[in-house]
């Protein structure tokens, strides 16, 4: 399930750190329709199995703050779940026109909400562009320390392959091993970019790529997210 989430801010200043401000709106939204489901979707540091992105009328960087030409944005969500495609959309639906705090001193309104048709993948090999940026990141369990990649760095690829071995595997077992290794992403419009999340800076890709892997991958990846760290709004795509 795909949604467009059309909403409104009471300022054309947000904070840099915007997309942990949309978790918290759905956050809110889970809490109010299916409190029962908040600890399953957001406890923990399990792979969240949805995406989302989020346009910006024409954006500004200032220090901490983001400038906008406009008060109000876009949200894309994205889920190859029904369950929690519709626990999303009763969510958003609850909050539809009521402000919800969106940094200091500015709110953030829904005003609509679309189900996106969704295109259908044909053969292993499909151009993709980004609507969020793709995160790969190698993690130390012993110091806790990150190191992130970008497409320009020979990691990027190995370590994304790491990131999503093991919810490849809870979801279709074995299998997804052996497929997961001939995946292959060719850049065709890359960049790097550097995105401020939950404190940190993260080093990641947007742009246009060709990804090669069997369908049901492609489909996964595409529906659910690729890389990690899609909860927090890394890895949507669409077909370009």
């Amino acid at each position: 399930m795909r949604l467009k989430i059309n909403c409104d801010f009471d300022s054309k200043i947000i904070p840099k750190d915007f997309q942990s401000k949309v978790v918290s709106l759905f956050k809110a939204g889970i809490t109010k329709s299916s409190p029962e489901r908040y600890e399953d979707l957001f406890g923990g540091n399990k792979h969240k199995q949805y995406t989302f992105s989020v346009y910006l009328p024409k954006p500004r960087n200032k220090g901490a703050e983001i400038h906008l030409d406009e008060a109000n944005c876009i949200i894309n969500f994205s889920t190859g779940d029904a369950e929690t495609g519709i626990i999303f959309y009763n969510a958003l639906i609850s909050l539809k026109g009521s402000k919800v705090l969106f940094g200091t001193g500015n709110h953030i309104t829904i005003k609509n909400i679309q189900i996106v048709p969704e295109k259908k993948i044909i053969g292993n090999r499909t151009v993709l562009r980004t609507l969020s940026p793709i995160a790969s990141r190698a993690h130390d369990r012993e110091t806790f320390k990150n190191w992130f990649y970008s497409f320009e760095d020979e990691e990027f690829e190995p370590t994304l392959k790491r990131n999503m071995l093991p919810y490849l595997m809870d979801a279709f077992g074995e299998q997804a091993r052996y497929d997961l290794e001939k995946l292959k992403i060719t850049p065709i419009s890359m960049k790097k970019v550097v995105v401020y999340c939950h404190e940190i800076h993260i080093e990641s890709s947007v742009g246009i790529f060709e990804l090669e892997a069997e369908a049901y991958l492609q489909k996964y990846l595409v529906d659910n997210g690729l890389g990690t760290m899609t909860g927090s709004g890394f890895g949507m795509v669409e077909q370009f």
